[in-house]
């Protein structure tokens, strides 16, 4: 059964939520895990991929899109479902529920403050819960 964690940002700016992302992704990356990043488009992937070279001085993230990575990488962005892994965490910025959910060690749902985002991660709490899974809930403060 996978660790699930919705962390709901106090900000609606998509470029904090991006940013926070990187921060989430350093730290599971340092615990030793591999990380898959689903974003929900072309824009959030590039931008994304920029973020994790620049968004901290002392921290390297070796990354890759889904389209360019050869395997070795331990961070991966993409738009599409992802193979996963028993030491694989997923970090969704989607609007869909990964269908492959289950094969991560750890979900890990972010949710800005702007509606469509809190409805469609609404939406995918109702279909965990569903499901019975474990959910937990963070509020996150981005200033």
């Amino acid at each position: 059964m996978s660790q699930i964690d919705f962390h709901v940002l106090d900000n609606k700016d998509n470029s904090s939520l991006l940013v926070y992302a990187c921060r989430v992704a350093r730290k599971a990356y340092m615990k030793g895990y591999k990380v898959y990043i689903r974003v929900e488009n072309e824009q959030d992937m590039q931008q994304l991929d920029t973020l994790l070279w620049t968004f901290s001085e002392l921290d390297f993230i070796p990354h890759a899109s889904i389209a360019t990575e050869c395997g070795q990488e331990p961070v991966i962005i993409g738009m599409i479902e992802h193979r996963s892994g028993s030491n694989m965490v997923l970090i969704n910025l989607s609007t869909k529920m990964a269908s492959n959910y289950s094969h991560y060690s750890r979900v890990i749902e972010l949710i800005s403050n702007d509606p469509e985002s809190k409805s469609a991660g609404r939406d995918r709490y109702r279909k965990y819960q569903q499901m019975n899974e474990e959910l937990n809930n963070h509020p996150i403060s981005v200033n």
